[in-house]
């Protein structure tokens, strides 16, 4: 099967062709159609993750696929040769960038009818992320939400889909995105955006139940437009988010890191929610596998609105 392949951190990335993986108990086999393109994936190629996440080479990247399923291992009783599955490859195995990958049944899900492969590949890191951050960790009720919610990135991989969750949760949501993307936040159902790169952006808001804070993790410049017992979530927490975290117990205002816990039954909510037309996963590019380079160049430029996508078949 041809796959992209990295032999070291740093190192250039080459297209070659690697023996198919084989399921095993509780996984299924991929044929990938499409993968996406997450941060840690450029990440943990240039080393910058190596004491928390390293890397065995040669390393075949990317977590996030969408596909047929082509195999099974043993004990897979949920899914059959055929299939249109999305999932979530487990961080100690990577492969998605690839023809064929291996992905545990305890982060597969299968994709909604109708719904295009890329964006199926877009959904379980982000959205999962998303889902989680706002549920999990800031508490926001999922149905009958009365809240006012401040979406930080709102046209990111993460915070497009974040707009989307907490607007179907009944919040009133404001997004906070530059002036160009301004009109897509306005689509994905935010009640109002925010323009950042304007004066004084945040000037005449009225304090917000959550901060959910998709680009950076700092949160000092949010707690003051946060209520007396408004909690501030990062899902790119800075160290500054994980000291202020240890004073939560003293305080009003509620500092929350956000890590992602990669499970079906969290993909499926999703599915739900793409079902009932209140989710879509929004599409910057598509790019094919031998140019994987690019889409990663793309990534790193932080002018990506919605999902990057690789595509393989």
């Amino acid at each position: 099967m041809r796959a992209m392949v990295i032999k070291a951190y740093g190192g250039p990335m080459s297209l070659e062709e690697r023996p198919r993986p084989t399921p095993g108990p509780e996984q299924v086999l991929v044929r990938v159609i499409a993968a996406s393109v997450n941060p840690v994936d450029w990440k943990m190629a240039s080393g910058a993750l190596r004491l928390f996440i390293p890397v065995k080479f040669p390393w075949v990247p990317g977590y996030d696929i969408a596909g047929e399923v082509a195999g099974v291992g043993a004990g897979v009783t949920a899914f059959s040769v055929g299939m249109r599955v999305h999932a979530r490859i487990a961080e100690s195995t990577a492969g998605g960038s690839a023809e064929y990958a291996v992905a545990g049944v305890d982060a597969v899900a299968e994709i909604p009818a109708g719904m295009d492969p890329g964006e199926a590949a877009g959904l379980p890191l982000a959205g999962m992320t998303a889902l989680q951050g706002l549920r999990d960790r800031t508490m926001l009720p999922m149905t009958g939400a009365r809240e006012r919610v401040l979406i930080v990135g709102a046209s990111g991989g993460v915070g497009h889909l974040a707009v989307q969750i907490a607007r179907a949760s009944g919040a009133t949501v404001v997004g906070v995105c530059s002036g160009r993307n301004a009109a897509l936040g306005a689509s994905l159902g935010a009640h109002e955006v925010i323009d950042y790169t304007q004066p004084d952006p945040y000037g005449g808001q009225a304090p917000f139940d959550v901060v959910y804070d998709c680009v950076a993790g700092d949160p000092g410049p949010f707690l003051p437009l946060l209520t007396p017992k408004g909690r501030y979530a990062s899902c790119v927490p800075a160290p500054a988010t994980f000291l202020r975290a240890l004073w939560n117990p003293f305080v009003g205002k509620s500092v929350l890191p956000v890590m992602l816990k990669s499970n079906a039954a969290d993909l499926r909510v999703l599915d739900t929610l793409v079902e009932a037309g209140k989710l879509r996963v929004v599409v910057d590019s598509r790019f094919p596998l031998e140019a994987l380079g690019e889409a990663w160049a793309r990534s790193k430029s932080g002018r990506a609105a919605g999902k990057i996508v690789i595509e393989v078949a």
